[in-house]
């Protein structure tokens, strides 16, 4: 079995591209960046550096942070952004930064222990009054959409089955990947554990962790209504 996010990392864009739309993230990150003229931003759990990119079009100053180097491998490709490799619950930069932000699910990586720790670190590398911007998959989407299913993407190089095991807090997702090598196929095999987060505990966390919430949207900008698949939270640093 192969660390998270080594085996899928080459095809990870386009296994995302349909219900993740980077595009409107990002212009709710930069009003957001605008709104506090921030012009240095961190990038939390970055993966191939998707919104990294597009907030380095932007003009903004960005730092991409990941755990994963086969994901950053790809990310350099993209922009000349810096890419650093480190947990992002334990982040470190060399100076503190405008802004930071942490799309598509990163959050949900973290247990629920951990969360108070891992907005700490987050508090500590931002400028007094600098905003944090992320989201988590909801609990109703990894409960009742996710959780206990099976997907599978399938194209003439690739094949991917995904199976996902909801228990009381979490939801384990095993992925096989089948590439094609000539007339063969090798396998690859990762397993990921996404924690189940509410939003009354998020809050809570940030509030410990010394920040002072702004909003709560779906899905960056949006409202939220009670079957929402993606939770997004605006604070700032006390």
């Amino acid at each position: 079995m192969n660390k998270s996010y080594s085996v899928i990392a080459n095809s990870y864009d386009n296994l995302t591209h349909n219900d993740c739309d980077y595009n409107s993230w990002s212009q709710y990150l930069f009003t957001v960046a605008k709104r506090h003229n921030a012009k240095s931003v961190v990038d939390l759990a970055c993966g191939t550096g998707k919104m990294t990119q597009l907030l380095a079009k932007r003009g903004l100053q960005v730092v991409g942070v990941d755990s994963s180097a086969e994901m950053l491998d790809v990310a350099t490709q993209k922009c000349r952004a810096v890419f650093v490799k480190q947990d992002m619950q334990k982040l470190k930069l060399p100076r503190p930064v405008d802004m930071a932000v942490c799309v598509n699910d990163g959050t949900n990586y973290v247990a629920p222990h951990d969360l108070v720790a891992f907005f700490q670190a987050v508090h500590a590398n931002l400028k007094s009054g600098a905003p944090f911007v992320f989201d988590v998959s909801s609990a109703h989407k990894l409960q009742n959409v996710v959780g206990n299913n099976v997907f599978f993407v399938d194209d003439e190089q690739k094949t991917l089955l995904w199976t996902n095991s909801l228990g009381e807090h979490t939801v384990t997702m095993n992925l096989t990947m089948f590439t094609r090598c000539g007339t063969t196929y090798t396998r690859s095999d990762e397993s990921h554990t996404q924690h189940i987060h509410t939003q009354q505990f998020v809050e809570d966390c940030l509030s410990k962790a010394g920040f002072t919430l702004v909003e709560v949207t779906a899905d960056y900008g949006k409202t939220l209504t009670a079957d929402a698949l993606r939770i997004t939270f605006y604070a700032t640093k006390n």
